[in-house]
């Protein structure tokens, strides 16, 4: 199997502990960890993915190296390597920084048997004044996936604050998300600068361009129903679970969201998301925003402010992705966006199963500038025919 180099302190370290477990090169852990996240989202089993730096007690840790720091740092590091079970994965971190760990059928309870046992070595080597002085970032950078469904997630994400919050100067926890296991060569990230810079661009010329048609916009939701603002703001779910506010042209009457629950039973998507063809909320002129996706266009200023993109998964609203099973998760791990492949594809008409497979058949192609091209020219075909958006 091939070696990479990495520091020779980390070297060390592993040839100290006399490891069983095999030491994987870059690619094969990095593909080791995407099946792992896989087999969790099935099996529901959660594990720990943990990055080990080979410069924490150096440049990036402490400050300047002393014999204090080094041993301090050399003593975390055989303890945590000490928990490696056989099942457990270990191998290169792919940008040569160091060394990550896969531990299987782990959480939280894990990381604090780690903590305590760190500590306790700690007193006994009498280095435990080291940790006065906090390293400018935790030893242990970990990320913990469940596999559960979103709203048991989302439950945890205190807890997971309550643990950084004691434990900072060891672990930064987080929930792990797509985009951790998915490590973007530089082509791709350029190509991510690019995209934005579009964006950015795009954006600016549009909302000139389209000023009058804005103005007419807001006045006729004005007209058609006085009692209610123009602009409808909602909290939706953005990259990695980040809430943000989105803007829309108002298309329902201003009771609209006290009249929903009196209308689920109606639901036509078979999912998470609430639509019906003719729904009584919709006032006259909202069918035509609706229709020709005009009230989308306020969130131009949305993709200005980066919350959205122009080409992305559409942002979900909170209380669908607390329904959300693991794979439907997958679409939160890049920007959302105006427009993407279920747009395209027949808008409301798709089934909730069918727009989370498209969207995350989009996350696969890694965000390639000419099929982004492509949708857009194919939304603009879409939106003029009005086809199969109520």
């Amino acid at each position: 199997m091939e070696q990479e180099a990495t520091n020779p302190a980390i070297d060390n370290l592993l040839n100290e502990q006399r490891l069983k477990n095999i030491v994987y090169p870059a690619r094969l852990f990095r593909a080791r960890l995407n099946e792992e996240f896989l087999r969790a989202n099935r099996t529901r089993r959660p594990f720990l993915f943990i990055k080990i730096y080979s410069h924490q007690y150096d440049f990036f840790g402490w400050g300047s190296p002393s014999r204090t720091v080094e041993r301090t740092w050399r003593i975390s590091l055989l303890t945590m390597f000490s928990h490696l079970k056989f099942i457990d994965v270990l191998g290169y971190l792919s940008d040569g920084s160091g060394i990550g760990m896969i531990l299987l059928n782990s959480d939280m309870t894990t990381l604090e048997t780690i903590r305590k046992e760190i500590l306790h070595k700690l007193n006994d080597a009498g280095l435990i004044q080291a940790l006065r002085h906090k390293p400018k970032s935790p030893i242990f950078q970990a990320y913990l996936y469940t596999g559960f469904q979103e709203k048991d997630n989302l439950e945890m994400d205190g807890k997971l604050k309550d643990f950084n919050s004691t434990n900072g100067s060891f672990f930064s926890l987080s929930r792990l998300n797509l985009d951790d296991i998915w490590e973007h060569p530089h082509t791709i990230r350029f190509r991510h600068v690019v995209k934005r810079i579009a964006d950015l661009v795009c954006t600016s010329g549009a909302l000139i361009v389209l000023s009058p048609l804005l103005l007419f916009c807001a006045l006729a939701v004005k007209i058609s129903d006085p009692k209610g603002p123009i602009i409808f703001k909602q909290t939706r779910v953005g990259r990695n679970g980040k809430l943000f506010t989105m803007y829309k042209f108002r298309s329902m009457y201003a009771d609209a969201e006290e009249r929903k629950k009196e209308l689920m039973a109606q639901n036509e998507t078979g999912g998470k998301t609430f639509k019906m063809k003719n729904d009584p909320r919709i006032y006259p002129f909202g069918h035509v925003l609706r229709k020709f996706s005009l009230d989308e266009l306020p969130q131009l200023i949305n993709i200005l402010k980066g919350d959205m993109a122009i080409v992305g998964p559409r942002p979900p609203i909170p209380s669908e992705v607390a329904e959300y099973e693991p794979w439907h998760r997958m679409r939160l791990s890049v920007t959302p966006g105006l427009t993407c492949i279920w747009q395209v594809s027949g808008r409301s008409n798709i089934s909730f199963e069918g727009q989370m497979r498209l969207d995350n058949d989009y996350i696969r192609r890694d965000g390639k500038i000419a099929d982004d091209v492509k949708l857009i020219l194919k939304t603009f075909k879409v939106v003029f025919k009005g086809e199969g958006a109520y």
